[in-house]
């Protein structure tokens, strides 16, 4: 799409306020899902970086330019016999399952699995979490907590708590070793986690080159 293409495309749904799952298409092909309540304004505010997008589309818009990617609207949704809460948790759920779709967590530009951040409790829940709050404490609470939080078991018992599956190939990529979380595989090889998050994430070093391997290894995210 053209930017004359996606000037035409601002008129239009400016003058039609538009609810719903928006995609971002970056030079490389690599997408982005998201979704808004008045998308005419969204896509403006990607590019001004106005909006706290996540670091994969950001590195992206800074790399090649706001010009440079493609902006469409794929799913229009009526949340209009809904209330706030009830129009969020749908929305969101339509985000969830176009990355899933689209494959845009693993192989794009979300950097999770869509329908997390704020807003997300119902006003059930709220109501439920506001009382729990209100009612008065015993002398003894969270005493057992602080007893078992700090212990060496513990602290291993989360350590290698099962997350997201890691998988290890040498430069040749030849399959090594699968692990279950990426502090595992960060111990491993004798490194600090970051590194490991680096090589998942293609983090963009200083030099604007991606990090792809760390002491001659690859990871990548087991699907």
């Amino acid at each position: 799409m053209g930017n004359g293409a996606l000037n035409s495309f601002h008129i239009f749904i400016i003058k039609n306020i538009m609810v719903g799952i928006y995609k971002i298409t970056n030079p490389e092909g690599k997408m982005y899902i998201g979704y808004s309540k008045k998308i005419e304004t969204r896509w403006e505010s990607h590019k001004n970086a106005q909006h706290k997008a996540n670091y994969k589309l950001k590195e992206s818009l800074t790399k090649y330019g706001g010009d440079s990617h493609q902006f469409e609207i794929i799913e229009e949704v009526d949340i209009s016999s809904l209330n706030r809460s009830q129009g969020d948790a749908f929305l969101r759920k339509r985000e969830r399952y176009w990355i899933k779709k689209l494959d845009t967590f693993y192989n794009g530009l979300n950097s999770n699995g869509g329908g997390s951040g704020c807003n997300s409790h119902t006003e059930e829940s709220k109501r439920k979490i506001s009382e729990a709050n209100s009612k008065p404490k015993p002398d003894d609470f969270g005493v057992n907590r602080k007893k078992w939080q700090h212990t060496e078991e513990f602290k291993e018992k989360v350590k290698n708590a099962p997350r997201c599956p890691i998988l290890m190939y040498d430069l040749k990529n030849n399959f090594i070793q699968e692990f279950p979380n990426q502090q595992k595989a960060a111990d491993f090889i004798g490194v600090k986690k970051q590194a490991i998050w680096n090589v998942l994430n293609n983090f963009v070093n200083r030099s604007g080159i991606p990090i792809t391997q760390i002491r001659g290894y690859k990871f990548i995210y087991k699907k």
